[in-house]
């Protein structure tokens, strides 16, 4: 089993698997039991490759085959005593003979050593070995073994191949290993009589794996990013980095996957881990200078004097503990002469933990005064964590300019670093004025990035400590950030506070207030509330400051599309570089560009959001995770898309700006039900429910095809008429035209001509104020489905592959068809985007259409996989056979057939295994 770094085990306990070594232990075990068995089998590879726990796989394999094994485990501290290895060998040998008992693992203790032991030692190992039946001695940490047990092993080692005892050794080379060792091996080699089994690093699929076990959730593909770059496969330091992950927080599930909060973010890792701790034991200078080049590598050539300095030690002592750290395989020097680089980057992580408060500033400090002299150079990263650490033990306003410089200029780009590197300025800083401006820069940061509570308190100290010492327009900036940050962090109490007067109390002038209150009613689904805000005092805000007129202009535009009133909206989606702070900080314009974005892709418009983008380059190549999550949704991209939106849903960066939320809800909800996973599509809009109830009425469509999906009609009819209304008290046209065509069908279902003509004439009505491809859409469809208007069905169908949105246009070209309005032979298309969509959930809907239009479908075989494959999802979601027959048409009975054959031809003996089985990514299909 594999445990972490040398198999001692972690807080999060041993993983009962091992990965990406079944063909070492396959051929150790082989090459041991063969006839003409190697005399000895070497299992290489640096530390925490694994090797322990491929022995230990060998022994369990060898016992299962009723062989006899002796184990022995070599300690650091034997290589240096002699004959210790060779004296419990022949000790255990003695006790195994006499009693026929194999050892689990030797730990007899080494006499004295005599002047003729070595050759008594000698005479005892051959006589136990000609004594034996066939064994297998498993030697761990073989490098360990002293040069006096490897003379007197030697001799057996060479008995031919097929003796009684089989030597499996556990050994991590090293540049350090004597040369006679090596020319011995070689010749070895050479007669046949040893083999070296050397283990290579964990490809991407078996960590995946490892850590899929581990945590019984997916690793997403940052996480398996980082963790390659990081543990270099060495399946032991993979699992203490997740431990460490865990342990500090930066790592979280949801649905069954695992995200980073910030990949950036270095794990907290224990101070006993293993390898920290084999160094610790080296004593001398290696110890101390193995801590400081963790901190001081990345400054290349300079870090050795650096080092020096940090140890009061010459540079000569420093290169030779730098040289044992080689030996030990913990560096490597290069690329270019004097620069030095671990061989695991994690263990540089490991190795910082040890360093206590003083050692970890004083490195800093050497570090940044190296740079600040130009006597050494690293990145601006480096240097900026370096401030960071060092704090008050270098230059305090020198060191606050340029980590307020670093932080403002990575705010758009890099979030977690931003707000490290601001948060750390902020600290340093006492005077009142630049205290103000960092408090700032940091609100605005976390801001962008929808790190919400620390928004909320930059922002909070500024309004109540500091308003006096800012510009009118960065007062406003904070008090929008306030009240988007209590949005974000569901203080609903406080934002009704705002909205019922506490906002004539905010600081700033009265166009301020105006906005904050309106702001704060958009947060509380108050949507007409906050418009009608916004119109009474229009003579107000509009005459205030250029900040306070584009910001009354931006929300006043979005808040009116929303109602039903697009027309400036559109103007300003047509010509954003007319909005008064176009022209000022690029954050503004980033700002200005997304919030037009977000409100069109609410719509459906997805094409025309795009073509903005294009035509007017967002000042950062970041786009908030629920604008990507949308984006990536309705263009078919589903596999990123569902991936950002676990990840926002996990880290909580989904909440704050409006509606994203319930659009990343909505999206991944569809994208889930489509696919046949119900009960998590179901979670999702619950959640929605939950976190931040705003525009609710755009979860009716997924939770509408959840309910048709398990056969609960009337509940289904229920949400839509539930969510029309509520779309009404609130004043809310957007996401309606899709619920009103839901409706006319329902209603013509029900046999109801006359309710199907008013739901007919509200679409048109809403197509008519929204003018949006996606209410035309749903108004020819409407016409079509109500009026059997063939020439309005192909209407639809035209528009849909113009607005190129798969899932659209696959669901569009299956109603047209389905009501008998156009060619059959469209759901082969349809088929095919819901194929490329992985819509397994409607695909298998689609197969009974095409079947009774005789159309042809791909080969059985792929289809009868296909129907494997969603019957195990719908398994894993936890639905009863009852509930199965519903979803997929047919009975209970032929749900327990196909259940049974699937068991059978997977091998999994239980719903539970078999829902591991998808959870882990191990499921064949």
């Amino acid at each position: 089993m594999i445990t972490p770094w040398h198999g001692a085990a972690g807080p999060d306990g041993p993983v009962p698997q091992l990965f990406g070594r079944d063909a070492s232990v396959a051929r150790v075990v082989d090459t041991a039991t063969s006839p003409d068995a190697a005399s000895l089998i070497l299992v290489t590879g640096p530390n925490g490759i694994g090797r322990s726990a491929v022995l230990t796989a060998v022994r369990d394999e060898l016992a299962a085959r009723g062989l006899t094994t002796l184990t022995l485990r070599v300690a650091r501290n034997e290589h240096g005593r002699p004959y210790s290895v060779a004296a419990r060998l022949s000790a255990e040998l003695a006790v195994l003979n006499r009693n026929g008992a194999p050892g689990r693992t030797a730990r007899a203790a080494a006499p004295a050593p005599r002047p003729d032991a070595g050759r008594q030692l000698a005479a005892e190992l051959r006589a136990a070995v000609t004594a034996c039946d066939k064994l297998v001695v498993l030697i761990d940490d073989a490098q360990w073994t002293d040069p006096g047990s490897r003379a007197v092993l030697l001799p057996v080692l060479r008995t031919p191949a097929g003796g009684r005892v089989t030597f499996v050794c556990a050994l991590r080379p090293s540049p350090a290993d004597p040369e006679a060792d090596r020319v011995a091996l070689d010749r070895l080699r050479a007669a046949g009589v040893a083999e070296v089994v050397t283990l290579r690093p964990l490809r991407e699929s078996e960590v995946r794996a490892l850590v899929a076990r581990q945590l019984q959730a997916k690793p997403s593909s940052s996480l398996l990013s980082t963790l390659r770059r990081e543990c270099r496969g060495r399946p032991a330091a993979v699992l203490a980095a997740v431990a460490g992950y865990r342990r500090s927080g930066a790592l979280c599930v949801f649905d069954r996957h695992a995200y980073l909060t910030s990949p950036e973010r270095p794990p907290s890792l224990p101070a006993g881990l293993p390898p920290v701790e084999d160094l610790r034991q080296l004593g001398g200078r290696v110890w101390p200078v193995a801590k400081a080049v963790a901190v001081l590598h990345p400054l290349g050539p300079a870090a050795t004097g650096l080092i020096a300095e940090a140890v009061e030690a010459d540079e000569d002592t420093v290169r030779e503990a730098l040289a044992e750290l080689c030996a030990e395989g913990v560096l490597r020097q290069g690329p270019e002469p004097g620069r030095w680089r671990f061989r695991v980057p994690l263990l540089a992580s490991g190795l910082t933990t040890r360093l206590g408060p003083y050692e970890r500033r004083r490195l800093a400090q050497l570090a940044v005064t190296a740079i600040w002299a130009g006597d050494a150079t690293a990145d601006g990263r480096y240097l900026a964590e370096q401030l960071v650490t060092a704090g008050p033990f270098v230059d305090s306003r020198r060191a606050s300019g340029e980590l307020l410089a670093a932080g403002s200029a990575a705010m758009l780009e890099d979030g977690y670093f931003a707000e490290r590197w601001l948060r750390a300025a902020i600290g340093l800083i006492t005077e009142p004025e630049r205290r103000a401006q960092a408090l700032l820069a940091h609100a605005a940061a976390c801001c962008i990035h929808l790190r919400h509570a620390d928004a909320l308190d930059s922002a909070w100290t500024v309004l109540s400590e500091h308003a006096g010492l800012v510009t009118p327009e960065a007062l406003l900036e904070m008090e929008m950030i306030y009240v988007v940050s209590l949005g974000g962090t569901f203080d609903r109490a406080a934002l009704t506070e705002i909205c019922d007067g506490g906002w004539r109390s905010l600081p700033g002038g009265e166009g301020h207030r105006i906005l904050t209150r309106a702001v704060a009613l958009c947060h509380l689904d108050r949507w007409r509330e906050a418009y009608e805000h916004l119109a009474a005092q229009r003579d107000v805000w509009s005459r205030d400051n250029d900040t306070v007129a584009a910001l009354g202009l931006l929300f006043s535009d979005c808040i009116a599309a929303f109602l039903g009133r697009p027309e400036s909206f559109y103007r300003a989606v047509a010509t954003p570089y007319r909005w008064p702070l176009w022209t000022q900080a690029s954050r503004h314009r980033f700002e200005h560009l997304s919030q037009l974005a977000r409100t069109l892709m609410a719509f459906g418009e997805l094409d025309r959001a795009e073509r903005m983008l294009a035509a007017h380059e967002l000042p950062s190549g970041y786009r908030p995770v629920p604008d990507r999550v949308v984006a990536d949704s309705q263009s078919g991209r589903w596999d990123p898309a569902l991936d950002l939106a676990r990840l926002g849903l996990a880290t909580g960066l989904s909440v704050g700006d409006l509606p994203t939320h319930t659009q990343l809800c909505r999206e991944t909800s569809v994208i889930l039900g489509a696919r046949g996973q119900l009960a998590r599509a179901r979670e999702v809009i619950e959640r929605a429910r939950t976190v931040q109830p705003v525009m609710l009425h755009l979860l009716a469509v997924p939770e509408w095809c959840l309910d048709q999906a398990l056969g609960a009609t009337e509940r289904s009819e229920r949400v839509i008429a539930d969510a029309l209304a509520l779309a009404v008290e609130r004043g809310l046209i957007v996401g309606t035209e899709e619920l009103w065509l839901m409706q006319a069908v329902s209603e013509l279902a029900a046999g109801d001509q006359t309710a199907a003509q008013r739901c007919v004439d509200e679409v048109s009505r809403v197509a008519g104020l929204l003018g949006t491809g996606r209410a035309r859409m749903c108004h020819l469809l409407a016409r079509a489905v109500v009026h059997r208007d063939h020439a309005a069905a192909d209407e639809a169908v035209r528009l849909v592959r113009r607005r190129a949105q798969p899932l659209e246009q696959a669901d569009t070209m299956s109603m047209v068809v389905r009501h008998g309005l156009a060619d059959p032979s469209l759901l082969h298309e349809a088929y095919a985007l819901y194929g490329d969509l992985d819509a397994l959930l409607r695909r298998a809907q689609l197969r009974p259409l095409m079947r009774e239009h005789k159309l042809t479908m791909e080969r059985q075989s792929l289809t009868t996989a296909e129907n494997e494959r969603l019957l195990a999802t719908l398994v894993a979601e936890g639905l009863t056979n009852r509930e199965l027959a519903v979803v997929l048409g047919g009975s209970e009975k032929s749900v327990e057939s196909r259940l049974g054959r699937l068991f059978k031809r997977t091998g999994y003996r239980s719903r539970v295994e078999l829902a591991s089985a998808m959870l882990t990514g191990e499921y064949p299909g």
